[in-house]
């Protein structure tokens, strides 16, 4: 039986952080010092003052971290913050929990009709700060463009460059990252954080020569121990899948051992193209940026990704699939490719912030998998307490023992068809949306009025009408 996995780089316990102005972030705390507070969210690290936080509320969850090696969708972050660590979260610019377009308006007005250094430095602050807020809304693209505003007027402002250039990686807006950072990276020649996010903007392009370059720049002025793993991981993927052949479609680079015909490679990118299609009507959502997708022999796949037996595709910002023997098409095939190109609408819908219970759950019903062959065996087991909660599978599931993995591949599918079933595919993606601003259990609260207790109990007491016990 198939299995397919996508690793996250950092799926973390959000923290409240309540403000003064009555604003609140959905953040992790890092550390802290004498006047400011350090948070990590989907757009990177920034800090907040002290004295514009009036409490904040730690998340019981303790953080999921990878029990297994890194992968390379998890590249080494900037050495520095890549917003500004000075920026006070409680800035002006946000009132009611919105963006303040007038007092922006003002801010742009003064500096374009007075360019000081003092007013300039303003904007730059108004503008970094509705980016900040904006990052924590789960509104990425959003954020971009208060970037871009901001340069206008302070062109080559490195920390503005770096932010800018970070979130469009993120983004996996690739090709731009790279049209973007390249001047940039000559202009700041000591700085080793432009270089890095070169590597990595070419590596999601699959050019892996000039992800090696770029990275090896950035070390020459900086050594990373983290940079240093991911430049030899790279070196081995290129020693590996270098000689590939390469074919394009409207929305996919694919990769391919030369063993394999152009025909099985025009076939999968067919497929691929249909499911796509299929998806952006699915899951309203289109991905901008081509998706790359990469078929190797099997022993060449286990080399690569280190993943246990069990796994037979991976996502982790790439597609990854072991193709050894096949000459052709197959539906079975057909079911990984588009299952494994749900995580990756879902990962860019959610930021990478989706539970791996409910991206599993999601690929699973999109692929046209059904609970049917394991409902009573699973409503069983669900109702004893022998299968791991769904609270605890928000993390990977690569180190769960091989027996247990068919339950609860089929527990998480479970979950999506009982909410498909109950509140409809539209609920589905409300909670899709909502989870790039909010962690799991409040999604749950403000969304369905449930919990995670609530919805062990829904889920079996689905499968128990369903298909008895």
């Amino acid at each position: 039986m198939w299995f397919g996995v996508l690793l996250f780089p950092s799926l973390i316990a959000a923290d409240v952080i309540y403000l003064k102005n009555g604003n609140k972030i959905h953040a992790q705390v890092i550390k802290e010092d004498e006047k400011q507070i350090f948070l990590e969210s989907g757009g990177g690290e920034f800090a907040v003052s002290k004295s514009s936080v009036d409490h904040v509320v730690k998340s019981d969850a303790p953080a999921a971290t990878p029990a297994t090696p890194r992968l390379n969708r998890d590249i080494p972050l900037p050495l520095t913050p890549p917003v500004d660590s000075t920026l006070d979260a409680a800035s002006p610019v946000i009132h009611n929990d919105a963006v303040d377009e007038a007092y922006l308006a003002r801010l742009t007005d003064d500096a374009s009709t007075h360019p000081t250094p003092d007013n300039l430095h303003k904007l730059k602050q108004g503008l970094q700060g509705a980016a900040v807020f904006l990052i924590s809304k789960g509104q990425p693209e959003a954020a971009i463009a208060a970037y871009r505003e901001a340069l206008k007027y302070l062109p080559h402002d490195q920390a503005l460059d770096l932010a800018l250039g970070y979130l469009l990686w993120k983004q996996e807006h690739y090709s731009e990252a790279v049209e973007f950072l390249l001047p940039e990276a000559d202009r700041f020649p000591r700085a080793p954080d432009f270089r890095l996010l070169l590597g990595s903007a070419y590596y999601g392009m699959e050019d892996l020569d000039q992800a090696i370059a770029q990275w090896n720049k950035a070390l020459a002025i900086a050594d990373n121990p983290q940079l240093r793993d991911a430049v030899a991981k790279a070196q081995r993927e290129r020693d590996v899948s270098g000689s590939y052949s390469e074919i394009r479609s409207e929305h996919f680079l694919l990769r391919y051992d030369g063993q394999h015909n152009d025909r099985l490679g025009t076939e999968i990118l067919n497929s691929l193209e249909g499911s796509f299609q299929d998806l952006v009507l699915d899951l309203n959502y289109t991905p901008s940026d081509p998706i790359v997708v990469i078929l190797y022999p099997n022993q060449a796949f286990r080399d690569i990704t280190r993943m246990p037996t069990w796994v037979g595709a991976l996502n982790d910002g790439k597609i990854r699939i072991p193709v050894s023997g096949l000459t052709q098409m197959t539906p079975k095939l057909a079911q990984i490719l588009r299952h494994e190109l749900t995580h990756s609408f879902v990962r860019l819908i959610t930021l990478g912030r989706c539970p791996v219970w409910f991206n599993e759950g999601l690929a699973q019903l999109e692929e046209g998998a059904s609970t049917a062959t394991l409902g009573s065996r699973l409503g069983r087991e669900i109702a004893a307490g022998s299968l791991p909660l769904y609270s605890s599978l928000e993390g990977p599931f690569v180190n769960l023992p091989a027996d247990q993995v068919p339950l609860v591949y089929a527990k998480s599918l479970a979950a999506l068809e009982y909410l498909r079933d109950d509140v409809g595919m539209g609920e589905i993606l409300k909670l899709l949306q909502l989870m790039s601003s909010e962690d799991m259990g409040t999604v749950l609260h403000d969304e369905i009025r449930s919990d995670y207790p609530g919805l062990e109990q829904d889920v079996g007491n689905y499968l128990a009408k369903k298909y008895g016990q």
